[in-house]
């Protein structure tokens, strides 16, 4: 990632509703910018972050810091939540391994009314996943640029609807 794209994200980041001691979910396999961004803003503004971690990340844990947890991905996991918690927003910049419909209706049950995911994806795949998302519940679907191959798609959970 480049420089603009972690400024891009910081201010995705700054933009959020600012609730006190927010929890995020985060889906990745490798350590990188982005996630270190996030967790810089989470540990600065006194938010958690859940870790769901895959490939690189699940091999080797590489980060040690109060306001960040971890769990390995599994995919038989029936929602994505932790003792019944509810998450503001979920992050993935993971390539996520299960069905993509089956993750995002899991996962949907995992986030608070309102919230928002934001998943890293390629101009290619961000249709697919723009409609995987509208089909299992969410609205609101945007894209943030980051670069000419990396964007971040948005989508909405809103109070009421589906399961």
């Amino acid at each position: 990632m480049s420089l603009s794209s972690t400024h891009t994200f910081r201010q995705l980041l700054e933009s959020l509703q600012p609730y006190p001691q927010m929890q995020f979910l985060l889906f990745a396999q490798k350590w990188g910018e982005l996630e270190e961004e996030l967790l810089d803003f989470a540990s600065k503004e006194d938010h958690t972050i859940l870790l769901y971690g895959l490939g690189e990340i699940e091999k080797e844990y590489p980060i040690k810091n109060s306001k960040l947890r971890y769990r390995p991905y599994r995919i038989e996991q029936p929602r994505y939540n932790l003792q019944g918690r509810l998450y503001n927003h979920a992050f993935i910049t993971a390539s996520i391994p299960d069905n993509p419909e089956a993750f995002a209706t899991k996962l949907y049950s995992g986030i608070a009314n309102g919230g928002g995911v934001y998943l890293l994806s390629n101009p290619k795949e961000t249709p697919l996943w723009q409609s995987i998302f509208e089909n299992s519940n969410y609205v609101a679907t945007s894209t943030i640029e980051l670069s000419n191959t990396k964007q971040l798609l948005y989508a909405r959970k809103m109070h009421g609807w589906g399961s």
